[in-house]
């Protein structure tokens, strides 16, 4: 038998809430016209990091409403590619189950994760071709903030949500 996911109390809620306020209010003071169409933070699009229950919801809701058509063909391509640059080593990465590699972008650019928002916005996640050059002071605090909150990967979210059946043998 599933079982539910944990319920935020409205404390939870409000917490959340606020801190969606505060990560909007740094997001206003990011140089995002300098990411219109570029896609070079993508190789930093790597598999295992944590979300939110929150982000995992609102993911969630994102792809419903996506055709599912689209969803799909993210959802089967070949994720763990060389690594770009040491393919002389057979380096390999597994990159984010949302990345869409035939178009070069992310699938869930809307819905998408705290982390994800940061990247080439900080000067700990820097812009990779330097288009970025100066970087909210807010970055930090909400990133602190960020951290203290619950994260499981995608995939310990799919096993809550839907763990495997117990074997009586």
């Amino acid at each position: 038998m599933a079982k539910p996911l944990k319920v935020i109390g409205d404390q939870g809620h409000q917490s959340w809430d606020l801190f969606l306020k505060r990560r909007g209010a740094l997001e206003a003071q990011m140089k995002l016209e300098v990411c219109d169409g570029c896609d070079m933070c993508g190789s930093r699009c790597v598999a295992g990091f944590g979300v939110t229950q929150q982000e995992w919801e609102a993911v969630k809701e994102y792809l419903s409403q996506q055709p599912s058509d689209d969803v799909e063909r993210v959802r089967t391509q070949e994720k763990t590619l060389p690594w770009p640059g040491a393919e002389e080593l057979e380096a390999r990465v597994t990159y984010c189950r949302f990345r869409d590699s035939a178009n070069g972008r992310c699938s869930i650019y809307p819905a998408r994760p705290t982390i994800c928002r940061l990247f080439g916005q900080t000067n700990w996640l820097p812009c990779p071709i330097g288009a970025v050059t100066a970087y909210p002071e807010a970055a930090a605090d909400v990133w602190n903030q960020y951290r203290q909150e619950k994260r499981k990967t995608w995939e310990e979210w799919q096993e809550e949500e839907n763990p495997p059946p117990v074997s009586n043998a």
